[in-house]
């Protein structure tokens, strides 16, 4: 090898180095985690609201109308209610907490908890406007479904069952 061709292959080498080192790559999944008001490649979405309207009234740190949040959002294949919730309350940077293993709840969003208005209240979820009856980490939504985190001062009046 000659000597130009040595440093020809040097640089080409550099460059491909600090390309890998610097350059972001990201898979599909990857980067609708971190963008998801992007809808994904192959179009899939949910509607997604966080709504507490039933004790906005009640509390200044609230926003008025009681919704926390409300949007379109890229669905990703295999992700449960909770997957994609999570993914965008933490995007939103809106905190959250959670309580359970397997069967996964949604006890704070926002500030507001299980139990702050009465024995009976607390956050529940609904899929087109049906409660469905797993919990949101099992529930798999389909590409247009609407999903709906509502406190409920009264649980059995707020189930839609």
């Amino acid at each position: 090898m000659k000597k130009k061709d040595l440093i020809f292959f040097g640089v080409c080498g550099a460059v491909a180095a600090l390309f890998i080192f610097t350059a972001d790559i990201k898979t599909p999944g990857e980067y609708y985690a971190l963008h998801p008001a992007e809808i994904s490649e192959d179009g899939a979405y949910v509607k997604l609201t966080i709504d507490c309207s039933s004790v906005a009234k009640k509390d200044k740190a609230l926003p008025d109308d009681g919704t926390m949040l409300t949007g379109s959002y890229a669905l990703a294949s295999g992700e449960s209610v909770y997957d994609i919730t999570a993914r965008v309350l933490h995007y939103e940077n809106i905190p959250f907490d959670v309580s359970g293993g397997k069967a996964v709840y949604i006890d704070g969003i926002g500030g507001l908890y299980e139990l702050d208005y009465g024995a009976e209240s607390g956050w529940i979820y609904t899929v087109n406007g049906t409660a469905p009856d797993i919990n949101c980490g099992e529930y798999k939504p389909l590409s247009g479904d609407e999903i709906e985190f509502i406190y409920v001062d009264s649980y059995y009046k707020g189930a839609g069952r």
